[in-house]
């Protein structure tokens, strides 16, 4: 089962965050994302991806 879906705002283990635009799985069964950061795409595991926190905007 899928851990992220499209559109959810995630960081990886790196500390970059993106956006993610594309779910596949690999020919071995593994889950990849694909992450949208400034117009670039990554292409990561799901394991080196985390969600990333929500921000409250004070009314």
């Amino acid at each position: 089962m899928k851990k992220f879906a499209l559109g959810d705002v995630v960081n990886s283990d790196k500390g970059r965050r993106g956006v993610v635009r594309a779910a596949y799985r690999s020919k071995e069964g593994l889950q990849f994302y694909a992450v949208e950061k400034d117009g670039a795409m990554d292409y990561l595991e799901e394991d080196r991806l985390s969600p990333a926190p929500r921000v409250e905007l004070a009314a």
